[in-house]
C-alpha cells in the first residue's frame, strides 16, 4: 500500500487528478482510513464529480478527530469549508417512505436508514417496494443547493358501508340524506390549516438558517470549537425540517379527510383495488 500513496502523490503533482483518485480509491478498498475518504472527496471535487464529493466529504468531517495543533485546525476547518462548498452544487433529498418498504431508491441508488440523499441538479425518479409488493414512485426536480423533501405513500382506499335502501311509498317525494355535520367540517378544515401553515412555516426557517450556515461554513475560522457550533446549528436544522414534514404529512392528511367527508355522499362506496393507490408529495 506504500507504494500505492507514492503513485497517487506522484500523480497529484504531474496534476493527473483522474489517476491520483483511481489509486486512492484502491489504497481505500485496501484500508477504509479517515485520510482516504478525505482524500478521495477532495479528488472528486477537483474533478467536478459533486455527489461523491459531499458523501465523501461528510464522511470526512465526521470521523476527523478534534483538531490538537495549529496545522490540524486550519485542515479541519479546510475540510469543513470544502464541504460546505460542494453542497451548494448538489440538492439534497430526504426521502419519507412508509414503515417497512425497502428497498428505497433513488435513480436507482439505494437510500440508507436516514433518508438523506444528495443529486445532482435535474429530474429525479424516487421509488420504493412496500412490503405487500406493490411500487410506489415519484419524480421530483430539484436545483443546486435546494433540499427537498419527497413524501411516498401508498395506503389502500378503505371500504364504506352502504346503507340499506329505505322503502318509500309510491309517490312520496324523495328524503335527502343528511350531510355531515358543520362543526366536524370546520374543526378539520382549521386543523388542517393549523398543520400546514406551521409547516410552511418551520420550512421556510429551516431553509434560510440551513442558507445562513452555509455561509458562516465558508468563511475562514480560527475558534477551535467552531466546528462543534456548527455541528449543533446542523442538528437544530435538521429537527425543524423534520417537524415541517411531520406538520406538512399531518395537515395535508387532514385535509384529505375532510375533504372526503364533505365531498362524498353518504353511501358512496369505494373499492380497493389489488393495484392499491399511489399518492406523491413533494417540497
Amino acid at each position: 500500500m506504500t507504494a500505492l500513496i507514492r503513485e497517487a502523490e506522484a500523480a497529484l503533482e504531474r496534476l493527473d487528478i483522474a489517476r491520483a483518485r483511481d489509486l486512492w480509491a484502491q489504497i481505500y478498498d485496501i484500508e477504509r482510513s479517515t485520510v482516504g475518504i478525505c482524500q478521495l472527496g477532495q479528488l472528486d471535487r477537483r474533478l467536478g464529480r459533486w455527489v461523491d464529493a459531499v458523501v465523501e466529504l461528510t464522511r470526512c468531517v465526521q470521523d476527523m478527530r478534534p483538531p490538537a495543533t495549529p496545522r490540524e485546525r486550519r485542515l479541519h476547518e479546510t475540510r469543513h469549508a470544502d464541504l460546505a462548498a460542494a453542497r451548494l452544487e448538489v440538492a439534497q433529498l430526504h426521502v419519507f417512505a412508509p414503515a417497512g418498504a425497502a428497498p428505497v431508491l433513488v435513480d436507482g441508488r439505494l437510500v440508507d436508514e436516514s433518508g438523506q440523499s444528495y443529486v445532482a441538479p435535474g429530474q429525479h425518479e424516487v421509488t420504493a417496494m412496500l412490503s405487500d409488493g406493490r411500487k410506489v414512485r415519484s419524480m421530483v426536480h430539484v436545483t443546486a443547493g435546494e433540499s427537498r423533501v419527497v413524501l411516498l405513500s401508498a395506503e389502500p382506499a378503505s371500504v364504506r358501508s352502504v346503507a340499506p335502501l329505505k322503502a318509500t311509498p309510491a309517490g312520496a317525494p324523495a328524503q335527502p340524506e343528511p350531510g355531515p355535520a358543520p362543526w366536524l367540517l370546520y374543526t378539520g378544515s382549521a386543523a388542517s390549516g393549523a398543520f400546514l401553515v406551521s409547516g410552511i412555516v418551520l420550512h421556510i426557517v429551516a431553509s434560510i438558517e440551513d442558507t445562513a450556515l452555509r455561509d458562516e461554513m465558508c468563511k475562514p475560522h480560527s475558534d477551535m470549537e467552531t466546528a462543534g457550533v456548527f455541528r449543533r446549528e446542523q442538528q437544530a436544522v435538521e429537527v425543524k425540517q423534520h417537524l415541517s414534514t411531520a406538520a406538512l404529512v399531518a395537515g395535508t392528511a387532514l385535509g384529505a379527510a375532510t375533504l372526503a367527508v364533505a365531498v362524498l355522499p353518504n353511501g358512496t362506496q369505494i373499492r380497493a383495488r389489488r393495484a392499491g393507490a399511489e399518492v406523491r408529495f413533494s417540497w
